[in-house]
């Protein structure tokens, strides 16, 4: 049985994690294990493997639907279909198809519409009519809801709460609605892959039958197999759920550190560099309110700051269900032009104000700290600027 610290090394050693907080002076509670009740969001799992989730939206769909299926079928892995009501009522056999084959099942509203332009009535009936059906095709009541467009719509926290629907959200995707090719779609997902990441794609459009996702299914049959020889196993999202570890940090206000996914291979002085973060956050917080700061090396260069320039967030609290939707930060730095090339240990801090001691945040985590910085168990590959190149 891994020991936390290790699992907290498996978790970020492939790519891995981090999350944001409100005020507060007083020692951060205990950590806990990571839990997804009802009304809550996953879209990101702390996991002490290196597993992942393939989820899908919009289906039953043909033609893609069956060719995806025979696709994973032949892979021998699990997936999440998020199916829209309508369609499964024209395909129901596709959907017993997916229960039989024991993937999992989640409920996509009835018709696709948009949440954020429906009463909290119409969003209920939506996913209750969904949910009696899926039910009588497969005899098992829908665990996890998704909401057309990741737009989640009034009271929607509160009626998935009460109706037993954790909500899954996705830590991964491809915006394979748009034009690429399938192994542009690979591509960018591989991109952003780390343990606990939940992918989005789709096997159909809307409440449209068609060949829209020939790419996506393509795509899949490609993905699959690098995944794999990349040492990954791929579960449905009510696995990874229960595969769930404690979160990697947690500060002093309850905000936790879920994941962070930095560049895997050599990064250069003066030039940008990608950053994911995974957070979960306290509700009410204000976003812009706070900030992250990602240090490297021992005289701790700052790569920067995250989330205390945006204007559009300062006055944008968190949903009053929990979690906010889609709650992934991608963050691009310039690196600092005078970083001495090295393997650099990374450390972040999370400040309510400037960057001084008394403004950082208590933290707990299995990880190390110093002066309210935790430790990350990675390093950062700094490589020479290339003779005659500009920084």
């Amino acid at each position: 049985m891994a020991s936390r610290a290790s699992a907290r090394r498996l978790v970020l050693a492939a790519g891995a994690a981090a999350m944001l907080a409100l005020a507060g002076c007083r020692p951060p509670p205990p950590l806990q294990p990571f839990s997804a009740p009802p009304g809550s969001l996953a879209y990101f799992v702390p996991v002490a493997e290196k597993l992942v989730a393939l989820s899908f939206d919009d289906g039953p769909n043909v033609p893609c639907t069956p060719e995806l299926l025979d696709i994973l079928d032949r892979e021998k892995v699990p997936a999440t279909f998020f199916l829209i009501g309508a369609n499964a009522e024209r395909h129901p056999d596709i959907v017993r198809r997916m229960a039989q084959a024991g993937h999992a099942i989640g409920n996509h509203s009835w018709g696709h519409p948009r949440f954020d332009q429906l009463a909290a009535d119409d969003i209920r009936q939506q996913l209750r009519k969904t949910d009696d059906l899926l039910e009588k095709l497969t005899g098992a009541k829908p665990l996890l809801a998704r909401p057309p467009y990741g737009l989640y719509g009034p009271g929607f926290f509160d009626t998935c709460r009460t109706e037993g629907l954790v909500i899954g959200g996705w830590s991964a995707e491809a915006h394979d609605w748009n034009p690429h090719t399938p192994e542009q779609l690979v591509e960018l997902l591989l991109n952003q892959t780390a343990p606990g990441v939940i992918y989005l794609l789709h096997d159909g459009k809307e409440t449209n039958d068609g060949p829209h996702r020939v790419a996506s299914v393509k795509a899949v049959s490609l993905l699959v197999p690098e995944l794999k020889r990349r040492g990954y196993r791929l579960v449905t999202i009510p696995e990874l759920l229960r595969q769930a570890t404690v979160p990697a940090v947690r500060f002093s206000n309850g905000a936790e550190l879920l994941g962070l996914h930095l560049p895997e291979g050599p990064v250069t002085p003066g030039r940008p560099m990608t950053a994911q973060f995974y957070w979960r956050l306290p509700a009410g917080m204000h976003r812009g309110d706070f900030q992250v700061g990602l240090l490297i090396g021992a005289e701790q260069h700052t790569l920067g700051w995250l989330l205390s320039n945006r204007a559009d967030a300062r006055n944008s609290p968190l949903p009053a269900g929990g979690d906010v939707w889609k709650e992934t930060a991608t963050w691009t730095v310039n690196l600092p032009p005078g970083l001495p090339p090295g393997r650099h240990p990374v450390s972040l801090t999370l400040c309510c104000g400037s960057y001084r001691w008394k403004d950082r945040l208590p933290l707990q985590s299995d990880w190390p700290s110093r002066r309210r910085r935790v430790v990350l168990p990675m390093t950062l590959d700094v490589q020479p600027v290339p003779a005659g190149a500009k920084p």
